[in-house]
C-alpha cells in the first residue's frame, strides 16, 4: 500500500501538511516525529498514525516521503533514497520546501519573505484573500492561526476537489486537469534558510525586513542579501517592500508605510506588514482600498505571536511568542510596554541555535537589558553540533558544554540560566499582578508551559 510519510523534528509546518492532506481526503498518512508535543497529540487524536522516534517505520518502494530540513539524514529518509537507488525507480522524496515548490507551479503564487514578519504577513494576507478574492485557492504558513481553525493553512472548500487533483498529480502522476493550472491563488510563507524560497515559482512576493539571520548557513550580510537578490530575479510580476530596504530590480516596488489601526495586533512593525498587504491586494483584486482595509482589520492574531496564554493565580499575565531574533525581542518589549506602561516585564527566553546567540550576542544583550527580570532557559541547538562550533568560534574555546554556554550568555545578558523547568514554573508562580511575563522560544518550552498550565 502506498503511504504518505511525513517526517519532521518539531515544527508547525510539517504538522500543517499532515492536517492539510487529511483535509484533502488522504487517509494513508504516517506522521513520524522525534518527540511528542502538542501537535503530535492533536494529529493522533484526529486518528492519524503517529510514530514517535525514527527508525520504527519500514519504508516501502512506492511510499511518498516529505520531510523537514532537520530530518534530512534520519533513518527513514536515508532508507527511502537507498530503496530508490537499488530499485532504479523514481520515488517522491521531497523536503518541505521542495514540496511547496512543486505545489506553487500549479497556482498563481504569492510568497511572503523577510527576516521578521513572514508568518504574520502570510496569515494576514490569507485572512483577507479568502474573504475578497473569488479565485483564492490555498494558503500555508509556519504558524497556527486561531481563526484558521487553529491550523497553519486554509483551503478554499469549494476548490478542494480541484486542489486534490493537483496533489494527486504531484504524488502519483495521475491525470492532471489542465483547467486547474494557475486557476487559483496560493499564498505561502517563503523561508530564506539555505535559500529555500528559491524553490518557489513566484508570481508576486513581499519582503518585510532584512537583517542577518541563519548564520549557521549565511557567511555575512552580503551573502544573506544575495539570496534575496536572486529571489527578485525569479518573481514574474511585482516584489513589494518598504523603501528603506533598497533592493533594486526591474520588478521591485517601494511601498509607503501607513499607520493601520489593527484591533488585535500590537506593535508598529505591523504597519509595515499591513501597508504591504494593502498594496498587494489592490493588485490582485478590483475591490476598493476601503473594503480591503476593513477586511484586514478584522484579523486577530497568530498562535505564538505575542499570544496571550493565561493569567496566573497571582494575577500575572503570560504571553508566548515564537520570536528568537534580538530585534524581535526588542519589538516585543516595545509592544508590551505600550500595552502595559505601568507594569514590569519578565522575559523567559529560550535561545534557538548557538550560532545565532554567538554572532548576535551584543544585540541580544542590548535587547534584553530593557526587561525588568530575565531568565534564559535550556538552549535549543536544533541542527547544530557544539564541538564543531567550538572550532569555528574563538569565543567558545573555554566552553565545554551547552550548560556552560548558557550560563555565559545569561551572565552577559544580566539574567539567570537554567535547564530545570521546575525553576521556570516556580518563578512564574511567584510573579505578581504588577508584572507581565513573556516567553520567547522557537524550541520546546512553549509546549511545556502549556502542558503545565493545563494540569
Amino acid at each position: 500500500m502506498r503511504n504518505i510519510i511525513l517526517v519532521w523534528a518539531w515544527g508547525t509546518g510539517m504538522s500543517g501538511v499532515a492536517w492539510m492532506l487529511h483535509d484533502l481526503w488522504y487517509t494513508n498518512i504516517v506522521c513520524i516525529n522525534d518527540n511528542q508535543n502538542e501537535l503530535t497529540d492533536k494529529l493522533e487524536a484526529k486518528g492519524m498514525k503517529v510514530i514517535i522516534g525514527h527508525g520504527k517505520y519500514k519504508v516501502q518502494l512506492w511510499d511518498i516521503t516529505i520531510y523537514s530540513e532537520a530530518t534530512a539524514e534520519c533513518k527513514e529518509i536515508v532508507e527511502a533514497r537507498k530503496i530508490m537507488k537499488e530499485n532504479r525507480k523514481v520515488m517522491v522524496i521531497l523536503n518541505y520546501f521542495q514540496f511547496l515548490g512543486e505545489v506553487s507551479k500549479y497556482f498563481t503564487t504569492i510568497g511572503f519573505a523577510g527576516t521578521n514578519g513572514k508568518s504574520s504577513s502570510t496569515a494576514l494576507a490569507i485572512h483577507t484573500a479568502k474573504r475578497i478574492l473569488p479565485n483564492f485557492g490555498l494558503g500555508i504558513l509556519w504558524a497556527l492561526v486561531p481563526s484558521f481553525n487553529t491550523q497553519s493553512y486554509v483551503i478554499n472548500t469549494k476548490a478542494k476537489k480541484d486542489i486534490k487533483n493537483i496533489f494527486d498529480y504531484i504524488f502519483t502522476g495521475k491525470k492532471l486537469d489542465y483547467a486547474n493550472v494557475k486557476k487559483r491563488k496560493f499564498f505561502v510563507e517563503a523561508c530564506e534558510y539555505k535559500r529555500h524560497f528559491l524553490y518557489l515559482d513566484l508570481d508576486y512576493a513581499m519582503i518585510t525586513s532584512l537583517e542577518l539571520d541563519h548564520t549557521d548557513y549565511y557567511k555575512d550580510m552580503k551573502d544573506y542579501l544575495s539570496a534575496y537578490e536572486t529571489l527578485l530575479t525569479k518573481v514574474k510580476h511585482k516584489v513589494l517592500m518598504p523603501k528603506w530596504l533598497k533592493l533594486k530590480s526591474k520588478n521591485t516596488q517601494e511601498v509607503s508605510i501607513k499607520t493601520i489601526p489593527f484591533n488585535h495586533v500590537r506593535g508598529k512593525h505591523n504597519d509595515v506588514n499591513g501597508s504591504l498587504i494593502l498594496e498587494l491586494m489592490t493588485k490582485l483584486c478590483k475591490e476598493p482600498k476601503t473594503k480591503i482595509l476593513s477586511t484586514m482589520k478584522t484579523f486577530r492574531w497568530l498562535r505564538r505571536r505575542m499570544e496571550f496564554i493565561t493569567t496566573t493565580k497571582n494575577g500575572a499575565k503570560i504571553f508566548s511568542d515564537y520570536w528568537h531574533m534580538a530585534s524581535s525581542i526588542e519589538f516585543g518589549y516595545m509592544a508590551l510596554k505600550h500595552k502595559f506602561p505601568n507594569k514590569k516585564i519578565f522575559v523567559i527566553f529560550q535561545p534557538h541555535q548557538i550560532n545565532r546567540i554567538i554572532t548576535g550576542r551584543k544585540d541580544f544583550e542590548k535587547a534584553l537589558e530593557k526587561y525588568d527580570q530575565i531568565m534564559i532557559y535550556d538552549i535549543y541547538a536544533a541542527r547544530e553540533n557544539l564541538s564543531e562550533l567550538i572550532k569555528k568560534f574563538s569565543t567558545l574555546k573555554n566552553i565545554k558544554n551547552l550548560d556552560e554556554l548558557g550560563e555565559h550568555f545569561a551572565n552577559a545578558c544580566k539574567g539567570t540560566y537554567t535547564t530545570d523547568f521546575s525553576l521556570i514554573t516556580e518563578a512564574i508562580e511567584q510573579t505578581d499582578k504588577n508584572t507581565v511575563i513573556v516567553i520567547y522560544s522557537a524550541g520546546d518550552i512553549d509546549y511545556k508551559i502549556r502542558k503545565y498550565i493545563r494540569k
